[in-house]
């Protein structure tokens, strides 16, 4: 528990900053308020790098912490998610829970993660990257239920809060084109800086947002989740 502890020790200062803009930005700033969320998160995700949470390479991501700190982030994860969504209540309304139902939502989103799957697992061997050692077998099931709660606290900033809230005064193809383009943006510093991999991250990143964004229009905040959490999960699992 040492490492996680580290973690949390790490991201207080920010934490702290962070909680004090929610204090004095008035709820009408909605934007501002959502960008807030959003910086946030990019520090607490680049955080976990250093510490040793996770490992990238050029072509695979691997979760690298013990399975009982994992799943203490990922109801870190929800929680953060109920608070926001009790925060932000002006920027949830009209947010697109689900497409035509939830079914269809769901088949939308698994298709969306298997398109970035395909398409990425395609690039990977074009270009010849290696891969990074496979996880044990019996931490599967805490990959994918990682993967899928973290990453739903992803897609309820970028698409639930974001998106949702650009396509009030855009058309919806030009707000999924800027959630996108601003979610592989905020990877910008985690593959330039924090892991120095550059393009490939940012690549996978533009792919999955774009796809993501576009999921959300058909299939709302539990079709863009799955899309993109099943995704990371592939990766993450070695499934290609």
């Amino acid at each position: 528990m040492i490492p996680l502890f580290d973690y949390f020790l790490s991201i207080t200062p920010g934490f702290l900053v962070y909680a004090a803009l929610l204090i004095v930005v008035p709820r009408e700033q909605t934007i501002l308020r959502i960008l807030l969320h959003i910086a946030f998160f990019v520090l607490a995700r680049d955080a976990m790098t250093s510490i040793g949470f996770w490992q990238i390479s050029a072509g695979t991501l691997r979760f690298t912490a013990a399975p009982t700190t994992l799943l203490l982030l990922a109801a870190v994860s929800g929680a953060l998610c109920l608070g926001i969504l009790w925060l932000e209540r002006p920027a949830r309304q009209g947010m697109h829970w689900f497409g035509h139902g939830p079914l269809p939502s769901i088949a939308i989103g698994v298709a969306g993660a298997a398109l970035i799957s395909l398409v990425a697992a395609a690039l990977k061997a074009v270009f010849a990257l290696s891969s990074l050692p496979v996880p044990a077998a019996n931490t599967l099931v805490v990959l994918v239920v990682f993967a899928l709660v973290a990453n739903a606290y992803e897609e309820l900033l970028f698409r639930g809060l974001l998106q949702n809230t650009l396509g009030k005064s855009m058309t919806a193809g030009r707000a999924a084109l800027v959630s996108g383009l601003f979610f592989c943006l905020c990877h910008a510093y985690l593959a330039t800086t924090v892991t120095h991999i550059g393009a490939p991250v940012l690549l996978f990143t533009l792919l999955e947002g774009l796809v993501a964004a576009f999921v959300y229009i058909r299939a709302g905040l539990l079709g863009a989740t799955l899309t993109h959490g099943l995704a990371i999960a592939a990766i993450a699992t070695g499934l290609y």
